[in-house]
């Protein structure tokens, strides 16, 4: 489904006057019409080379959250009790209708994410009868702006191509500053993770050290993928990720149990 919508996304949560748009679409579809199920008619909107995530609110009484008294402030609280994914600012109205808003984040002229709120009947404890977020969709992350990305830590690689490679295939991201982990790199690659610089004290999680300088084994497999003037390759065992260049390589090794913080 072809979707165009003019307009940059910006700091506030939505733009003060809706975009022009050519979706004429329904808001409301049912899981069963959906092309994707869990997201109901939002997913319908989102035009994703790879597709990412969405949920779908289509109980007949809202109870899963707080209501609002307007479509923004919805899509606004929503965003702050994690109502949705994707990006939480920059989003534009981009159709309406008495008891639905469509708001839509535009990349390229195309509809990359989609938050659909609704007016409709809620329990006493959602705060009664409201706006609420019915339905969203959003396109792999790897499709969404760098600025947004770049926000999360998360960081995008590129295919052999030159084009984004998906985040469900590679990703890498920054370790998080309340674990004062922000000094290490992770790198996920179908489901492996390899680190950059580990912490001493997790030295029981690798079977071998990180080495900041390294020559580029003659065995090593080239991915494919790159980040701006880095490589990537894997030894052949997978055990190992050597990133750089052909000259000189950092040795990130994969960690052999989960990592993780509270």
């Amino acid at each position: 489904m072809t979707f165009v919508v003019s307009g940059c996304a910006g700091t506030d949560v939505t733009s003060r006057e809706p975009v022009d748009a050519s979706y004429e679409g329904p808001l409301y579809v049912s899981r069963s019409a959906a092309d994707h199920p869990a997201a109901g008619a939002a997913g319908d909107i989102v035009n994703c080379d790879r597709w990412g995530s969405g949920g779908f609110s289509d109980v007949d009484v809202y109870g899963d959250g707080a209501t609002a008294t307007s479509a923004e402030q919805a899509l606004k609280v929503a965003a702050g009790e994690g109502g949705f994914g994707g990006a939480q600012t920059g989003l534009d109205v981009a159709k309406q209708e008495k008891d639905r808003v469509l708001y839509v984040l535009d990349v390229d002229g195309v509809a990359k994410q989609a938050v659909i709120v609704h007016d409709g009947p809620a329990t006493k404890g959602a705060g009664g009868p409201g706006w609420y977020v019915e339905s969203w969709a959003v396109c792999d992350y790897a499709e969404l702006p760098g600025s947004f990305t770049d926000s999360l830590g998360l960081q995008v690689w590129t295919d052999a191509t030159g084009a984004p490679a998906p985040t469900s295939d590679i990703e890498s991201w920054v370790g998080p500053e309340h674990c004062n982990w922000q000094s290490m790199t992770f790198l996920d690659l179908d489901g492996a993770v390899y680190v950059r610089n580990p912490q001493p004290d997790l030295a029981d999680y690798f079977a071998e050290p990180y080495e900041p300088h390294a020559q580029l084994p003659a065995s090593a497999v080239d991915t494919g993928f790159r980040r701006g003037d880095e490589h990537l390759w894997l030894s052949a065992d997978e055990q190992r990720a050597f990133v750089g260049t052909t000259s000189d390589v950092e040795v990130w090794p994969r960690s052999t149990d989960s990592l993780g913080c509270a």
